[in-house]
């Protein structure tokens, strides 16, 4: 299990409101896996734009996305990789969730080649087939301010 922070700018382009969080969460399993968002707002009843928003920036991905987006996205998975193995703990959790993901642990400088790899073309292919999936919506807390799943699509 991964999440990785959007920190987006995109997300506040289109949302603009108060203080809110997204993050991309990914579990992957040897030939499937889920990929979904985990949002929150300050705000409940900004719940449903913060999510719209979020999904409004995968399905801009989906359009495409340019060189210097696609490098600078390549860099901060990197220095996540290099972080997350800088400690003990960290080569320990790592080394754990590859096993259970059914794959042999892999060095750093493998994860970072494999992610120098990806072409836009790899990220857009992925992009459109997470926007155009059916999507499943689970709420923790209050759900009165949750958009129909209809909303979203």
């Amino acid at each position: 299990v991964s999440t990785q922070s959007t920190g987006s700018s995109g997300i506040n382009a289109e949302y603009g409101g108060g203080p809110f969080t997204s993050e991309a969460v990914n579990i992957s399993y040897r030939d499937t896996g889920m990929f979904g968002l985990s949002v929150s707002a300050a705000n409940g009843a900004e719940l449903g734009d913060v999510l719209k928003s979020s999904i409004g920036v995968i399905r801009g991905v989906g359009q495409g996305v340019t060189d210097e987006e696609l490098q600078g996205a390549k860099n901060r998975l990197k220095l996540s990789v290099l972080n997350e193995r800088s400690s003990v703990s960290g080569v320990l959790n790592s080394t754990a969730t590859e096993a259970l993901a059914g794959g042999a642990a892999r060095s750093a400088g493998d994860v970072c080649a494999a992610i120098d790899a990806l072409t836009a073309e790899d990220v857009v292919a992925v992009a459109k087939k997470v926007a155009t999936s059916q999507p499943v919506l689970v709420t923790y807390g209050s759900a009165e301010d949750m958009p129909i799943q209809r909303e979203l699509i």
